[in-house]
């Protein structure tokens, strides 16, 4: 066991992939190392079967990121890491065919908590018309944009799961403002009265030749149940199918309270994959 260096991002995806549903690009892992406040050699350990690090969540929550097939010693080194920091709520999950990691969890004492869903769409079955509400118009990012983006991501997310503050600015840029999560033609703004209602920030998944992927879908509480959400959310698929992408994805939380999941099912999306969280109280 020992903390990866720069040059293992390679393996570290590798041991990504034997569960989850999409590839990992090594550009993720690299951009992971690089976020702001992570530090590589004090917050992660790598061995050759399994991949284990921390992410401070703010508000005394420990992000454990468990990859491969991790051991007890590990899951005890990240915990103690955790303690370390002053974090005393852990956090951490699996993905539905990893039944070692499950067990592994719940054998430490975690509790299944929650869970996530991937959902997909053939592109080639969306018939359905974006319908833009009365007064409502949409356009793609344009330079300055970018604060708006980030209260309105901020503002629309309240409401989700651990959403418990905003996202430091800094952070979000480091994930977003940059390539390949920045495509600027595939960032939406829907407005009214040049005010913002809405935004959808999509891209590429390099990794998976043909997938258009919705990043962040978000409408601000003003224009909720107004169809402002399925408007972007078909307009996005419409402009994948002109880029030649043959699918459309994305991960939502299975018990959003914004109705995200409904909105996803009535459009044709299925789910592919699930990701269960758990959680443990550290002492």
């Amino acid at each position: 066991m020992r903390a990866p260096r720069p040059e293992d991002a390679p393996a570290v995806a590798e041991l990504y992939n034997r569960h989850a549903p999409e590839p990992m690009n090594v550009v993720w892992i690299e951009r992971a190392w690089g976020e702001p406040g992570f530090d590589l050699e004090a917050d992660a350990r790598l061995t050759r079967d399994a991949y284990v690090s921390l992410w401070d969540g703010r508000g005394g929550k420990a992000w454990l990121d468990l990859q491969g097939s991790p051991t007890s010693e590990l899951l005890a080194w990240v915990e103690g890491r955790a303690r370390e920091k002053g974090l005393l709520r852990a956090l951490g999950g699996a993905w539905d065919g990893n039944a070692a990691l499950k067990a592994l969890l719940e054998e430490a004492g975690y509790g299944r908590i929650r869970h996530s869903w991937r959902m997909r769409i053939d592109l080639a079955d969306v018939v359905e018309e974006p319908v833009w509400p009365e007064g409502v118009t949409v356009r793609t990012f344009q330079p300055g944009d970018e604060r708006t983006f980030y209260d309105v991501h901020q503002e629309s997310f309240a409401d989700h799961w651990e959403h418990d503050e905003p996202d430091p600015y800094d952070e979000w840029a480091h994930w977003l403002l940059q390539p390949p999560a920045f495509e600027p033609e595939l960032w939406f703004l829907a407005e009214e009265d040049g005010e913002a209602a809405g935004i959808e920030i999509n891209h590429e998944r390099p990794e998976v030749p043909g997938l258009g992927w919705v990043g962040i879908l978000g409408v601000r509480r003003p224009w909720r149940r107004r169809g402002v959400g399925r408007a972007l959310l078909l307009h996005a698929f419409h402009e994948f199918r002109a880029r030649g992408y043959t699918e459309a994805g994305l991960g939502v939380d299975a018990a959003s309270v914004t109705g995200a999941t409904r909105l996803y099912e009535s459009v044709g999306m299925r789910v592919t994959a699930h990701f269960n969280f758990y959680e443990k109280q550290l002492q």
